[in-house]
């Protein structure tokens, strides 16, 4: 698909179940894909940027009509003052005075003009390029906002993802600290624990409530700037499809192959191709001033009186006159010299830019095809980590209610736990944030 072919309007992907809550609240299914499509949907900046293209459209019309001819049409009503009339005796006695010049107080004309560039040294074409460049630059620059804001949208979506899980860690944190508190207060009533274990108990169990507070509220600030890219209303309910533990992104492609797509698909490059063929044309169409160039026109006049017509009467007539003309600057004090030398020196610095540009796109995909490999190797051990911990934490506990444990290897056993947990959905929360910072590398 052609970047100015980027549809604005995305109706069709808001077909998600949606279902009416009492109170007019909706629930929203969504996930990361989605996500990313609203985005592009609902932001402004999509307007901006299509504006934009329209704007540089109408510039290359413009551009264009400068080959075609301009016709002007032009039309007067004179009423002078009275003036004496000046005429000349003829040699007869018996005829009257020549009128040469006439007291004519109302006068009337209509006349068309054309005129036409036959040869302008190259100027309309370099002009007509030139705007052609601006119009892929702007389209180019479109796809860039609909990559920036897709991105933006799956980040937030897997920040939310993140939270939400670290909501339900610091739940279960607090589910088990509570058991143990009722546990550490059954023993006491047996004789087998201290006043001691109890306390420690309940301050795990206050600190796991704070913990839940603090991850819930992070779970709403993430939704809030969820909706917000999203355009929804604050009371939609967002319901996260994905959920970290169940999958994690594919291994990605060779280095190689990935940096041949982003050095194909990121707009930015695209970019500065066009701006830098634009600077192109602009320094032949600075040039061109230096060329003499050939020009065709033509008039068409009816007036009353017609001032072609001698001696002037109060009477219409028409005239008309074709011609075909030439100019030449041949010496401005090297002034289109020197701008085109000044346009040619910004088309080297952009390109000097683009090199640049392209050397950090290529080291951005390694360094995140490095990241997305490194995080999907630590998810396996994450969840290794984590299923040893549960087991400890089962292990403790079950010794400490047969009264074989210190309540302290406990309070390290559901410490550990809890770590190891939120480390689990770090990591798999950390592969899929790698695959998208990856696919913004190379430009999908």
């Amino acid at each position: 698909m052609k970047p100015q072919q980027l549809p604005l309007v995305l109706a069709a992907s808001l077909a998600v179940a949606t279902i009416a809550a009492p109170g007019h609240t909706e629930t929203m299914n969504l996930d990361a894909e989605l996500a990313a499509r609203m985005a592009v949907q609902a932001s402004t900046l999509t307007i901006s940027a299509a504006d934009r293209v329209e704007a540089t459209q109408s510039t290359v019309k413009a551009a264009d009509a400068a080959r075609l001819p301009v016709i002007s049409a032009n039309a007067t009503v004179v009423q002078r003052s009275a003036v004496p009339e000046f005429g000349v005796p003829t040699d007869d006695p018996n005829q009257p005075v020549f009128i040469l010049f006439p007291n004519i107080e109302n006068t009337y004309s209509a006349d068309l003009t054309l005129s036409q560039p036959i040869y302008t040294g190259g100027g309309i074409a370099a002009n007509r390029e030139a705007a052609r460049m601006d119009e892929s630059a702007a389209s180019w620059s479109q796809s860039l906002t609909a990559l920036d804001l897709a991105y933006s949208a799956r980040a937030l979506y897997w920040s939310a993802v993140a939270a939400e899980a670290n909501v339900d860690v610091a739940e279960a944190q607090v589910t088990r600290t509570r058991r143990l508190l009722d546990d550490a207060r059954a023993l006491q009533e047996a004789g087998m624990a201290v006043n001691a274990d109890v306390f420690a108990a309940e301050a795990r169990t206050a600190a796991a409530d704070v913990d839940v507070i603090r991850a819930k509220t992070e779970e709403e600030k993430s939704l809030t700037a969820l909706r917000s890219l999203l355009g929804l209303d604050p009371t939609t309910v967002i319901v996260l499809v994905d959920a970290t533990t169940e999958k994690v992104p594919t291994r990605p492609q060779s280095l190689t192959e990935l940096q041949s797509a982003a050095l194909e698909g990121r707009p930015e490059l695209r970019v500065a191709d066009a701006h830098i063929e634009g600077l192109g044309a602009r320094a032949r169409a600075t040039n061109a001033a230096r060329i003499p160039t050939v020009g065709l026109s033509a008039h068409w006049k009816y007036a009353r009186p017609n001032e072609r017509f001698l001696p002037p009467v109060d009477e219409g007539n028409d005239s008309w006159g074709i011609a075909v003309g030439a100019s030449w600057r041949f010496f401005d004090g090297s002034r289109t010299k020197s701008q085109v030398a000044s346009v040619h020196a910004e088309q080297r610095a952009v390109q000097a830019d683009r090199g640049e540009l392209e050397r950090r796109i290529l080291l951005e995909v390694e360094t995140a095809r490095l990241e997305l490999q490194a995080a999907l190797e630590a998810v396996t051990s994450a969840d290794a980590a984590a299923a040893a911990a549960e087991a400890w934490e089962e292990a403790s506990s079950e010794r400490y209610a047969a009264g074989l444990a210190m309540l302290s290897e406990l309070l390290d056993a559901q410490a550990d736990l809890t770590t190891a947990e939120v480390a689990q959905v770090k990591t798999r929360v950390s592969a899929w944030m790698a695959e998208v910072t990856l696919r913004r590398a190379i430009g999908r």
